[in-house]
C-alpha cells in the first residue's frame, strides 16, 4: 500500500449502499415510464409538443386498460386528443393542397382548420395536465371538444 492512498469507506460500508435507493435516478425513470399520473403528464407534455406525440399515444394505448378509472380517463382523452390532432391536421392538409389547384379560399379554410386543431389540442392538453396535477379525472373524457 502506497503512502497517501488510503480508502475512504470499508468494503461492508460499499456494499451496505449498494441496495436499491427510492431517490435513484433508475427509480425515478422506471415510475415515469409505468402507468401513474407522471406517465399522464409526460403524455400530455408530448402531445403538446407534437413531435414526441406518438410516444404519448403509444403509452395511452398501453396503458388503456387500467384499472383506476381516473387514470383511465386519462388515457382515453390523451387517445382523442391525439385523434382530434391527426384528423384535423390531415384535413387541413389536404384541404391546402387541393387549395392550391382550386382556391385560394380552400388553402385558407385548410390553414385555419390546422390553426383551430393546433388550439384545441393545446387546451385539451392544459386541461388535461390541471386535471391530472388535481389528481382528478378529465370532465367528459370520451369527447373530442373540451
Amino acid at each position: 500500500m502506497t503512502i497517501g492512498m488510503t480508502p475512504r469507506h470499508s468494503a461492508d460500508e460499499i456494499c451496505q449502499n449498494a441496495g436499491p435507493n427510492p431517490n435513484n435516478n433508475a427509480a425515478g425513470t422506471k415510475r415515469l415510464f409505468s402507468p401513474g399520473f407522471s406517465n399522464v403528464l409526460l403524455c400530455y407534455v408530448c402531445s403538446c409538443a407534437v413531435l414526441p406525440a406518438p410516444l404519448a399515444l403509444l403509452f395511452a394505448v398501453n396503458y388503456a386498460e387500467h384499472p383506476e378509472e381516473r387514470l383511465f380517463a386519462h388515457y382515453h382523452y390523451i387517445r382523442t386528443t391525439i385523434a382530434l390532432m391527426v384528423i384535423g391536421s390531415s384535413l387541413g392538409g389536404i384541404m391546402i393542397v387541393l387549395g392550391a389547384e382550386i382556391a385560394t379560399q380552400l388553402t385558407l379554410a385548410g390553414l385555419f382548420l390546422v390553426t383551430l386543431t393546433g388550439v384545441l389540442a393545446l387546451l385539451r392538453c392544459a386541461k388535461g395536465i390541471f386535471s391530472a396535477i388535481m389528481r382528478q379525472s378529465p370532465t367528459s373524457y370520451r369527447s373530442y371538444i373540451l
